[in-house]
């Protein structure tokens, strides 16, 4: 299965033609495809096959530099995006194999989302369930937070849990948003800098200006 590179991105990557191979980085792991033109080629099915996709998926390709891409991948019935399923990596010593299927309990790092109309009209942005499972953020009620972005600039805001099912982001995600001119479709991320009582994330914008 082959992955053509749309054309009218080509151009940005003219200075990389002698680049035999790009590396897609997803949730901290990394993967190297082969680049025939504008095909991803050896090395892309071996990516698609780890992240199941399928058809109505769209992936979203953050240039990094040296042919190096973030890779987010959103369903086109989903708010959010679909999170990386981590595995466990472990020594062992019994004749018998591991089992590669047993799912980690390690922290998700960050999330990436897509403004929708109603974060435009509440001041309400609905947390990954995924993102909050493992960060503990369930049955907390409610907590304070500071998110701060590339620029400096910070936000108080505060997380909300209703019960074991739904997070939102209230109290201070309208100031975010419109410190940012944020619109209907835009791509954002937040990442975890600190937990605690207070935790910290970074804000970063995804969909250019």
């Amino acid at each position: 299965m082959l992955q053509k590179i749309p054309k009218g991105f080509l151009k940005y990557l003219k200075k990389y033609d002698q680049y035999e191979h790009a590396i897609l980085r997803r949730a901290g792991k990394k993967w190297r495809v082969k680049v025939n033109g504008r095909r991803l080629e050896d090395g892309w099915e071996k990516f698609s096959d780890q992240h199941d996709l399928h058809l109505r998926d769209i992936l979203v390709f953050r240039h990094e530099g040296d042919m190096e891409f973030e890779v987010s991948i959103f369903n086109l019935n989903q708010q959010c995006e679909r999170e990386y399923e981590y595995k466990y990596e472990y020594e062992y010593e019994s004749k018998d194999k591991p089992n590669h299927n047993i799912k980690s309990s390690r922290k998700a790092s960050h999330f990436v989302c897509i403004v929708r109309p109603y974060c435009l009209s509440r001041d309400a942005l609905l947390v990954p369930k995924e993102f909050a499972s493992r960060n503990g953020l369930f049955n907390t009620k409610e907590r304070d937070l500071l998110v701060r972005d590339e620029r400096q600039r910070s936000w108080n805001v505060k997380l909300r849990s209703y019960g074991d099912s739904v997070v939102y982001l209230i109290d201070g995600w309208n100031k975010i948003r419109d410190a940012n001119c944020l619109m209907e479709g835009d791509c954002i991320m937040f990442e975890v800098v600190t937990s605690g009582n207070k935790p910290i994330w970074k804000f970063k914008r995804m969909t250019e200006q």
